[in-house]
């Protein structure tokens, strides 16, 4: 019950491009990285609403980010699971 939130929530272009820019990447960057050409991707930045694939795409990277601090052995991995948490909010 607890992700049942990631179902209804929407991701907006404008949070899309906040999190691009959280990682520090080009607009090409992201492109390549989720997978879809760079005119697809500048569109998805400009609408109100972006495509459930992409959202999720970027779920998925932003915690394949966070994976090599887990191994790390002085990372606190409820520190970690707590970044998890925030970030599926």
């Amino acid at each position: 019950m607890q992700f049942l939130h990631l179902f209804m929530y929407k991701m907006t272009g404008f949070e899309l491009r906040l999190w691009r820019k959280s990682l520090g990447w080009s607009r090409d960057r992201a492109a390549e990285e989720l997978g879809v050409c760079l005119r697809s991707y500048k569109d998805y930045e400009n609408t109100p609403e972006v495509k459930r694939a992409i959202e999720l795409a970027t779920i998925a990277l932003s915690v394949r980010g966070l994976l090599p601090l887990m191994a790390h052995p002085r990372t606190s991995k409820s520190k970690v699971l707590e970044m998890i948490r925030r970030m599926l909010r």
